[in-house]
């Protein structure tokens, strides 16, 4: 068991998965992504609660490990400019529609507010066109399994492809 933190005077241990999602909203609070009254509301925290919380020194470690995690990895990059990538929309329409803006301004905008639109759209093509799976077994002395093949599905048999009627292709 690791460190623990009183949360609705409930002891929760931080490498638990509710001691770690609240090490990781504290995180992001400390970022500005979510304000401290949202972390409050979101753990039901009262002020007495708030006070204990902000003088225990094994969440304060936690949170520094956490920050330092999600700097190295991108995370706090990506979150902070997602926060304000939505204000982006907003932004390209009053340039769009905006009498004074210049003529090329404007089909730019729109432009932009297309592919925005687009972003998760089912008829977007797949991200990638290869399914990877690495399997490390050297642990136990075996060696790396490597599995890369296409996201197409290529139904054959050891004759050859299948064709619409169910028949291979080999000969048959």
């Amino acid at each position: 068991m690791g460190d623990v933190v009183n949360l609705r005077n409930t002891p929760i241990d931080l490498t638990s998965d509710v001691g770690r999602a609240f090490t990781v909203d504290c995180t992001r609070a400390g970022e500005g992504l979510i304000s401290d009254k949202e972390l409050a509301d979101i753990y039901e925290l009262s002020p007495a609660d708030w006070r204990a919380i902000t003088k225990d020194k094994s969440l304060g470690n936690a949170i520094r490990a956490e920050r330092e995690r999600r700097v190295r990895n991108g995370t706090a990059v990506r979150e902070a400019a997602a926060k304000h990538l939505v204000k982006g929309p907003g932004i390209l329409d009053g340039i769009m529609s905006g009498a004074d803006s210049n003529p090329r301004a404007k089909i730019e905008a729109f432009k932009e507010l297309r592919a925005a639109a687009a972003v998760g759209s089912v008829d977007r093509p797949n991200e990638s066109e290869r399914f990877l799976i690495r399997i490390d077994l050297t642990a136990g002395g075996g060696e790396v399994e490597t599995f890369d093949k296409e996201l197409k599905i290529h139904v054959s048999t050891a004759d050859g492809p299948i064709t619409l009627e169910g028949k291979s292709d080999g000969g048959e």
